[in-house]
């Protein structure tokens, strides 16, 4: 069984050539020709490893290309590079740069961060020192070792590219080290979704849930495209979203922030209370099998809020959570096959009717 490191396989808006991210000259005919099955199994062990292997390294920058969220691993690798600058003056000029291009508002490359983190770091940044940029770059690390990380580890059992053609070497044998708790997940959620993984026909997705009408038009599926509170204040956008999230094993996401939607509504106090804790120990505490990825504070904040719940306990981290779904699935569910299969069928449709009214 040949090792899978499934990044691009059978993607529409992937790269299919990794050679960029490699060095070049001897280096790399020497030491990436001698990578070992051991080795490469060992980037499942942890984050840490995988980021402290050079293939390790590039396979992760290119899985993150495909997700286009590239930019938390160069500006986690620029920091790595910032706290190693020994000159005063480098230091000034190389945080100005680190900070205009990714963490300033409207930054090319902005990394999904809190504002209070942002606007600390800024300050910090007056005065820059090496460690001026730590507590922003652990933030930007955990985000992508609980979000980016188990899925690069879950695409590898689940798709077809493999490990030689990802780093251009003799073929490895099976990655057979993956974390039992990430293929546990990735099995529920592939039985549950089963249907969706399999379904080409986007015109049943959609059609499937309850059998919703009025049926989903051309018209409405464009809206889609114009802001995030479009795709998920419709009936039909909400359920093609949500089955993405699920396809990308990051469901917990929209699950949370409905949940919080629906407890908003909640009049009853008793009952405000038991979904209140319910809905802490499902995706907040540090133990939820469906935890969400909110920052430190939000989720202290969340944590005191929970013991007297009131309708807004959960405001700051539903907030959280939709920010980071409308910059960085959101964009993805734009970029998918799926997503562009669906209009295209939905054309279809509106030329065939067309055609027999004329």
């Amino acid at each position: 069984m040949k090792t899978r490191l499934g990044c691009l396989s059978n993607k529409s808006d992937s790269c299919s050539d990794f050679s960029e991210f490699f060095p070049r000259g001897p280096e790399r005919s020497t030491r990436y020709l001698k990578l070992s099955t051991d080795e490469v199994s060992r980037w499942a062990d942890s984050f840490d490893i995988l980021l402290s292997n050079k293939c390790g390294l590039a396979a992760f920058r290119a899985f993150l290309k495909t997700e286009f969220s590239e930019e938390n691993l160069e500006f986690w690798l620029a920091c790595e590079d910032y706290k190693k600058i020994k000159s005063p003056a480098k230091l000034v000029s190389k945080a100005n740069k680190i900070y205009k291009e990714f963490i300033d508002v409207q930054a090319p490359r902005e990394v999904n961060i809190d504002f209070r983190t942002k606007e600390e770091t800024r300050q910090k940044l007056l005065e820059p020192t090496s460690s001026s940029l730590n507590e922003i770059q652990t933030k930007v690390y955990s985000l992508m070792e609980k979000d980016s990380y188990p899925r690069l580890l879950i695409n590898s059992h689940d798709t077809e590219l493999d490990i030689s053609t990802l780093l251009g070497h003799t073929m490895c044998k099976g990655l057979t080290a993956l974390r039992g708790n990430c293929l546990e997940r990735a099995k529920s959620l592939k039985a549950r979704m089963n249907s969706f993984l399999q379904m080409q026909d986007w015109k049943l997705l959609c059609y499937a849930y309850k059998l919703r009408k009025p049926r989903l038009t051309l018209e409405e599926c464009l809206t889609w495209k114009e802001s995030f509170e479009n795709l998920i204040s419709s009936k039909h956008g909400l359920y093609a979203f949500r089955a993405f999230l699920v396809s990308e094993f990051s469901e917990e996401n929209i699950a949370f922030y409905l949940a919080c939607k629906d407890y908003k509504n909640t009049k009853s106090e008793a009952k405000l209370r038991v979904k209140a804790q319910r809905i802490y120990n499902e995706f907040i505490g540090s133990k939820a099998p469906r935890e969400v990825n909110i920052d430190h504070e939000t989720r202290d904040i969340t944590q005191a809020n929970v013991k007297l719940p009131t309708v807004t306990c959960f405001n700051q981290a539903q907030y959280r959570i939709y920010i980071l779904m409308e910059k960085d699935c959101y964009p993805r569910f734009l970029r998918s096959a799926t997503y562009h299969d669906l209009l295209s069928q939905l054309t279809k449709k509106n030329a065939k009717v067309a055609t027999k009214k004329a």
